[in-house]
């Protein structure tokens, strides 16, 4: 199948890997910084129009590295390779397998590390005079930004739904039933929560994750879903509730408590922002600087 190409500089082109590569990257980043998934999901459109931009600024630094000739020698690649070997565990073998099973070459790989490392290289230069926040700075970010520092409520917990085989009142009982059956074992100790989703829950989370739903916040789930979770003591298997989706039981095995973080709690976390996004503007104004002089065709 043809790669579909997107866009192309300087008459090379961008296929669409290359920027599904970025919106990986950025739905990552976001997921990091605590953003709720739904609304990662209601921006989309715009992740991914910022991915397209992203991956013709790669390619324009890759373009400057090469016309530079940044050097990098091999013991810095193999150093590369070898924290990707770590990665597996030490088992060079098995990388070698991950990196053939994405139709890739050891040798092609290699050169995709060589490529990022030049690149690396060049935003260093690009960023050397990128400076260091002051204290002054911090604080007053901090008093103008405090609210986005706010954390909320959140919880951790696992579930197992099961869902009704009809609208009928006897589906839903049988449905019911077989949950309280489920919820009896775990209670008397014959089972585990985690064992009991993996077998029986409707719901994805019980086969690949035990029921877990990781860490969530208000607004997240369905309102009955929510209210349980929130109000169950830890460590706790809840009653059956009903949703649209069908009957749950819940077990709570985590909860924090949001608070203002003073400055003192994150002057490290706003020092960082600020000295990243010093560097991520000289980054940008020096690609808006390559970009007025190449030839950009998107589409």
């Amino acid at each position: 199948m043809a790669e579909t190409i997107v866009a192309t500089v300087n008459g090379e082109p961008i296929p669409q890997q290359a920027v599904d590569f970025e919106l990986q990257r950025l739905i990552h980043f976001y997921q990091q910084q605590g953003m709720p998934e739904h609304q990662i999901r209601q921006q989309l459109d715009t992740l991914r129009a910022r991915a397209l931009e992203q991956a013709i600024g790669t390619k324009l630094l890759i373009d400057e590295a090469r016309r530079l000739d940044i050097p990098v020698s091999g013991e810095e690649l193999d150093a590369q390779f070898e924290t990707y070997v770590q990665q597996f565990g030490g088992d060079r073998e098995k990388l070698v397998k991950a990196i053939e099973a994405q139709g890739m070459t050891v040798e092609g790989f290699k050169q995709e590390l060589r490529q990022g490392a030049m690149i690396n290289k060049l935003i260093d230069r690009v960023c050397a005079d990128a400076p260091q926040p002051t204290e002054e700075d911090i604080k007053a970010h901090y008093e103008a930004h405090k609210d986005e520092y706010v954390t909320q409520d959140r919880v951790l917990a696992q579930h197992i739904l099961v869902k009704p085989d009809g609208d009928k009142p006897e589906d839903k009982a049988a449905a019911k039933a077989k949950l309280e059956v489920i919820r009896n074992r775990i209670v008397n100790g014959e089972s585990t929560f985690a064992d009991e989703a993996k077998a029986h829950s409707d719901c994805p989370s019980g086969k690949s994750n035990g029921g877990s739903l990781g860490w969530f916040g208000r607004g997240m789930m369905v309102k009955p879903f929510e209210d349980v979770a929130f109000t169950l003591a830890l460590n706790t298997v809840s009653d059956i509730l009903e949703t649209q989706f069908g009957y749950h039981i819940i077990v709570k095995t985590g909860e924090e408590k949001g608070h203002t973080p003073t400055l003192d709690e994150i002057h490290d976390k706003v020092r960082d922002f600020l000295f990243h996004t010093a560097r991520g503007q000289a980054v940008s104004d020096h690609v808006a600087e390559l970009r007025a002089k190449a030839d950009v065709k998107i589409g």
